[in-house]
Formats: C-alpha cells, structure tokens, sequence
C-alpha cells in the first residue's frame, strides 16, 4: 500500500476549530514519531492535527479500525466503511464524531497481505487519537478535550507510527514499539476456571457456587479459579457488602473456596455506582459533575448502563475517589485473599463528558489515575482483567483484556465472536492477555443479559457451542467455563479437557480470518471457519505420513495423498491437530 502521510507537519485548533499557532518538535525514527507542540497563544484547544488530505486510498481496499473501548470495531473498504459488532463509539456510548467522516480509534489498517499500512499510536498516556476517514480524505488527530494551555507550553503528545508491509509482520513491529511506552504487566500463570454469569446471571447464590466448585473439583480440578461474576453485592458500588441471597458475607465465601483447594476471582466495576447505593448516596462529591455541581448520570451523556443503573461515573482525579477505589481492593485482596479481579464497565471511568476534580486532566489521564490507585493496593501483585474497558487508555493497566462482546445464546451474535476475536489476536502476549470470553457447550441456568441490557434465552443450537469452543481455542488466551458444570456429561467434559491441554498460543489468520495455523508440541493445529452462506471446501497439504485428528469430536479423520478435505456448512467450523508421523 503506498502511503503519502507522515506527521512533519502537525498544528493546533482552537476550541471553534480554528488553526491557532504553535511551534513544533517533530523526530522520526523507524516509523516512531515522537511529537511536541507548544502554542503560542492562551486559550483552551480542541485538537492536535497530525495529517489533514487526501488520502489517494484505492476505493476497494480493506482496513480494520480499532474501538475506542472493546465493544467496537470497525472494517470493510475505504468506501463501504462497516462495523463488526454493531455497538459503535458514535451510537452507543455517543462518543462526539466529526460531520462527514467515519472514525476509529488509535489504530488502523488498510491494505491485505503484503501490501498493508498501519497508522497507530504507540502511547496513551493523555490522549486519544482518532483517524477519521471518507471516500478521500484523512484526520489523524489526538483531541486535547477542550483543556487550557499556557503559552510556549510543550505539548507532549501520544507517539505515532507508521508501518507498511506484511499485516502480521507490522502487527509485530507495532506491538513493540507499544510496549516500549507501556510494558505489559506481568503474569503469575495462564488462569483457567469457571465463571458464574453466563449460567446463571445476577441470580447468583452461594448453593450455586459450591454445587459447581464440588463436580469441578471432582472432574475438573484445572479450573482453579471462580469467578463470581456480578450479583453478590446488594447494588453496583456497595463491594463490601453481601447480597442477601449469600448466607454468609463473601469474606467467608471467599476464605470457603480456598479451603476447598481453588481460587476466589471477583467481579468489580469500580468506575460506576447505582443511585440506590450507599456509596452514592453517602458521597455523591466522588462523582463527575454536571456544570451545577450535582453528579452527572451517564444516562445523560452515554449508555447508562445495562442494570442497576443509569450509573453515576466516578472521577478518578478525585483523592477522595481514589482513596475508595484503594480501600475496597486492598480489603479485597488482603483480607478476602483474591488475586484475581475481573474490572467491568471500567469505561465509564474514561468517558469524555462532564467535569472532574482535576479540570486540567484529560479522560485517559482520569482513567489512568483511577487504575493505579487499584493497583497501589495489591502492591502491584494481582491479575487484573479488563472488561468493557478503554482498549489503549489500558495500555500497562490490565493484566488481561477482553477482546470480544459477550457470548450471549444468540446465533448471530454468536457467529460474528469469532471475527471480533481473532482482529485481536495479535495483542495476545504483547500488549496483554487475550480473554476471548467464556467456554460454553450447555444450556444455561436463567436467561442472560448483554452489555445493551438485552436478556436472551438460555439455549442455542449445538453447532454454535461449537463455534464458541473452537474460536476460544484458537485464541490461546484465558479458558473460562461458563456453563453450569453440574449438567455435564461425560461427552462435555472430555470435550473441556481437550480444550484445556493448551499452551495458550494465538493463532495466526489469513485476511479473511477463514483458516488459521499454530505449532504446538503435540503437531500444528489448523483452524477453519467457513463465514460465507454456502457450502465450502477446504483442502489442507500436510507432510507424508500425517496423522490428523476433529479435536472437537476427538475423531480421526481420514489422509488422502498428503492432504485433508474438508467441507463446511454456513457457520460450520472444524479444529485439526496434525502430527507427523514421527510424532
């Protein structure tokens, strides 16, 4: 893909929109650009302007664009610009966007194979960058949220990068450069355990939990942690206390499974409080504020949440906030004695609306701050998985991150999983740890609620459970059931252990993320989703004298002149491990 753009050339606009002047420092290496700008007037500014043009794109090329927070991605061509998963930065969460362009956050490709182009940001540390497309032209941005800056001020802005080449190979050299900004965290271990919601939902009691820890210990002992998963507090923001439907406070829950031989992971959304809470209630100045002083409801300005709500966000550049956000993790680690803490709905705390403590910060510096008061808690020490989160303002915040929507029983939404995920894999290991989200082959419990609030049914057809277990697979990231264990069969449960015996490796996906590869030391691992609404055929080449196994059906399957044929359904998908006969 040959590409005009660079960053040589940046500039600032004023809170209207207009150009206002500046200097500028602009260095380049490998790609990298490292950008400061210092303005030379007083005012509050909109926008740091990277590249502004035409863009000379081929009409039909193809390009991935990041989300602002996991739920959205974007693809298609430069002049049919689509989305992944339905729920849009613009649409669902109201993030501001420019008239007459569409945009994606903080990175993008364009191009296939070979010939791709990566624009992205290497660091997010106060800004977000925002790429903004039409038929012809390109914003490359970082929004400076409207903030006051002194005169001769330096302006540090987020790294950029440049890359073209081979997609995987820049996706490589991409990560890299990330990583030089915000190192990932570290990792004690790979987690495997079961997870409560997508059986059960808020309905959680505590029979639930130790049903399922009794068959897993008996059947299933790899899934060490449990992760109960919303519904033990009496209302979002009150993390302290126990929902009456528990016989006993989750101290004591918690104290139970460790005695039992398992770890306890918790549910929190540390950002967010229901207006029935005491936290709300009793300190509503921890709170964004409208411009009267009063706490500013996210149902206002955004989604307002999908239960318990509309949430009020906290303001993570308020001492006082912080100060909570420690309090309620430090007594949950030390004292409940959890390592593991999955934190959903964290974009709340880095939405651009309203006003905060510290009217200087912007919404990624408010996020970041909140974040590390969690983290000054469990000395740095924890795993800490983000959900519905800011993908890059997490960037060396969040041990682990999930990459796709919610594995609702729906058969549509089910089907698109797959695609979220595997745009994502590239970022497992490098930036973070993927969680693809939770393992399901049963029905569930009680209907389950999606992140719009939408409740669905407890069933769905046999080959999208299938379609669910072969794309966690092949994500290599966190393996977490999430089914109602006690309804196992035998069937499910050698499925599940075959699933486990993993070395957590992402696979790598051709462009059209159809038929993806990865070598383990048991053979190499093919990967086949057919995303078209017809019958397919797949054909393999593999060494003479292979042996090849349906690893979801634990069958054989036949060799025929070095080659495996495959042919798949709408919707089908099949997973192969091939030795060599050696092996």
């Amino acid at each position: 893909m040959k590409n005009e753009i660079d960053f040589h050339a940046p500039f600032l606009t004023d809170r209207h929109g207009a150009q206002a002047p500046c200097r500028s420092k602009v260095t380049e290496e490998n790609g990298i650009y490292s950008i400061t700008l210092s303005p030379n007037c007083r005012g509050s500014l909109k926008e740091a302007v990277l590249y502004s043009g035409i863009h000379n794109f081929p009409p039909d090329a193809k390009f991935y664009g990041e989300g602002y927070q996991k739920l959205s991605q974007y693809s298609g061509t430069v002049t049919h610009f689509g989305t992944i998963t339905g729920y849009t930065d613009k649409d669902h969460y109201k993030l501001p966007q420019t008239r007459g362009f569409k945009t994606v956050y903080n990175y993008i490709l364009i191009g296939s194979g070979n010939q791709t182009l990566l624009i992205g940001a290497a660091s997010c540390n106060r800004f977000t960058t925002e790429i903004r497309m039409n038929k012809t032209q390109i914003q490359i941005v970082q929004n400076l949220e409207g903030l006051e800056f002194a005169p001769e001020e330096n302006i540090r802005l987020e790294d950029m990068v440049i890359l073209s080449g081979e997609k995987n190979e820049i996706l490589k050299k991409y990560a890299s450069a990330i990583s030089e900004n915000h190192p990932p965290k570290k990792f004690f271990e790979m987690p495997a355990g079961w997870c409560s919601w997508y059986c059960i939902g808020p309905n959680i009691s505590e029979k639930d939990i130790f049903d399922n820890l009794k068959i897993i210990k008996e059947k299933t002992p790899e899934l060490k942690y449990i992760q109960i998963d919303d519904g033990f507090q009496p209302f979002m923001g009150d993390w302290l206390e126990t929902s009456n439907k528990f016989e006993h406070p989750m101290k004591e829950v918690c104290r139970n499974i460790r005695s039992a031989g398992f770890e306890p992971a918790i549910w929190l959304a540390p950002f967010i409080a229901s207006p029935k809470s005491k936290l709300f209630r009793e300190h509503p100045d921890y709170f964004i504020k409208e411009e009267n002083g009063a706490p500013l409801s996210s149902g206002e300005v955004s989604f307002g949440g999908w239960r318990d709500g509309p949430w009020y966000m906290l303001d993570g550049t308020n001492p006082k906030a912080q100060q909570y956000i420690y309090d309620v993790v430090y007594e949950i680690y030390h004292n409940w004695g959890v390592r593991y803490f999955k934190l959903d709905a964290i974009v709340w705390g880095a939405l651009p609306f309203g006003i905060r403590y510290d009217k200087n910060a912007t919404a990624v510096e408010a996020y970041r701050q909140g974040m590390e008061a969690l983290w000054k808690a469990t000395g740095d020490n924890a795993f800490i998985l983000g959900c519905n989160a800011p993908m890059w303002s997490s960037l060396g915040l969040v041990t682990a991150m999930r990459v796709t929507n919610d594995v609702v029983r729906n058969a549509k939404h089910m089907a698109n999983l797959s695609e979220q995920c595997f745009n994502r894999n590239w970022m497992h290991k490098t930036l973070w740890i993927n969680d693809p989200d939770c393992l399901i082959m049963s029905d569930a419990v009680s209907p389950v609620m999606d992140p719009a609030g939408i409740i669905h049914k407890c069933h769905i057809g046999k080959k999208f459970y299938k379609l669910n277990n072969i794309y966690i697979r092949a994500s290599g990231g966190i393996i977490l059931s999430g089914d109602y264990i006690c309804k196992y069969g035998k069937t499910e449960t050698d499925r599940l252990k075959r699933i486990l015996d993993t070395d957590y490796t992402a696979a790598q996906f051709d462009d059209d993320l159809e038929t993806g590869t990865k070598k383990t030391k048991a053979g190499t691992e093919y990967f086949i989703f057919n995303r078209s609404k017809i019958l397919k055929k797949y054909s393999i080449s593999v060494p003479q004298g292979s042996t090849a196994t349906d690893m979801y059906s634990g069958k054989a399957i036949a060799v025929q002149k070095n080659k495996i044929n495959v042919r798949l359904r709408k919707n089908d998908c099949i997973w192969i491990l091939v030795k060599k006969s050696k092996e």
